[in-house]
């Protein structure tokens, strides 16, 4: 009979390698190297993995480093697991695992990180000492404090949604306080619905929302979520838009078609240069005014932009133009919440679940990168 954490689910806590790949690309592509680079004349980074269970997650972040850094020398790299529960960090620190672990890893993850031992796979004992792990109560532990202090980057993902409202906006002020300037919160999708970040702006990407710190910014700054019952949809943060970024794209000479006006929105927004998203939307629609994907990426901007009763109207367009988008139901659901429009709200959640299990189990749903079967235990 296999051992119950090698071939079968966990319980409570469950957790595997590079879980949620959009996020993971995002940390690889774009936040791992933007840290990298702003840290290279101190080199220090320091990076936090909370409510890290068994340690997938904190050990995902040492490999991603170690792929992005093969060479460190002179570097003092912190990676810190953090978890309430001994026997998950007890295992964390064993570094063994079973095939449950890697149901969503790459491929070539295990040959070059892991040895086989018996039932089990090893971590190999370089990326073992990458991370430290301490047991941490969130909600009850007074941090920053002289290790929780200066992150770079904070993923606390699948963990705000155990805790009631005030301790959430109690982790989340404390997790905010304790980032360096210029550093990120990951957080699961739209686990932070209905709660204000203080000195906190958010960064929209096709993978999703991060959160920034910044130092006393203006109040029209402060991302403000709009409430709604936490659940695996795409999370976005509403803000004032902030000056444009030098990396807006131009898109006079490269964008020749809907599909390149609508990565050229994409962008914009993401540089927070929210009226030429609106523009380029809207050039987009001209070419091609049956866009599910367009009208939904206005719905984004308008939330951004906490214009939620023009934001309502493009996700019910987006739904008569795809029926089956999932990620459009539920941020309509958030919506009609957040107008307490209950009825109307949990319809669309029932909709959005029986989406989901007409799908194969093992189906991996856009653009949450998590299976179906994973999806539907949320959303029931």
């Amino acid at each position: 009979m296999p051992r119950p954490d090698s071939t079968s689910p966990p319980v409570n806590g469950e957790t595997y390698f590079f879980r949620d790949h959009g996020q993971f690309d995002l940390l690889r592509l774009h936040l791992l190297p933007e840290l990298i680079e702003r840290r290279r004349f101190s080199k220090t980074l320091r990076v936090w993995s909370a409510g890290c269970a068994s340690g997938e997650e904190a050990y995902s972040l040492a490999m991603l480093v170690d792929r992005l850094m093969p060479r460190r020398d002179g570097w003092d790299i912190l990676i810190l697991g953090v978890d309430r529960n001994p026997a998950a960090l007890a295992k964390a620190e064993r570094g063994r695992y079973g095939h449950w672990s890697f149901r969503m890893a790459p491929p070539k993850l295990r040959q070059h990180y892991f040895r086989r031992s018996g039932d089990e796979w090893e971590l190999s004992e370089r990326i073992r000492r990458m991370v430290i792990f301490r047991a941490v109560d969130l909600v009850g532990a007074a941090f920053p404090d002289d290790e929780l202090r200066d992150m770079d980057l904070i993923l606390c993902r699948n963990v705000f949604i155990y805790f009631d409202r005030n301790s959430v906006a109690t982790v989340a002020k404390k997790l905010a306080a304790t980032l360096r300037e210029g550093g990120y919160l990951m957080t699961g999708h739209t686990e932070l619905i209905g709660h204000a970040m203080t000195n906190m702006r958010s960064r929209l990407f096709a993978e999703g929302v991060v959160y920034q710190r910044i130092v006393a910014p203006p109040a029209s700054v402060t991302a403000t979520l709009s409430p709604g019952r936490p659940a695996p949809a795409v999370a976005r943060a509403h803000t004032s838009p902030r000056e444009p970024s030098p990396a807006s794209p131009d898109v006079s000479s490269a964008a020749r078609s809907a599909d390149d006006l609508s990565a050229a929105a994409r962008q914009f927004a993401d540089c927070g240069d929210y009226a030429r998203a609106e523009q380029t939307c809207g050039e987009a629609l001209a070419m091609d005014p049956l866009s599910a994907e367009v009208h939904f990426l206005l719905a984004q901007v308008a939330q951004l932009n906490r214009n939620f009763e023009q934001a309502r109207p493009l996700l019910e367009k987006t739904l008569y133009l795809d029926p089956r988008n999932i990620a459009a139901h539920l941020e309509l659901a958030a919506l009609c919440e957040r107008a307490d429009n209950m009825p109307r709200a949990q319809a669309l959640r029932k909709a959005a679940l029986d989406i989901v299990r007409a799908l194969p189990a093992d189906a991996i749903v856009a653009p949450y990168e998590t299976t179906a079967e994973e999806l539907a235990r949320w959303l029931a």
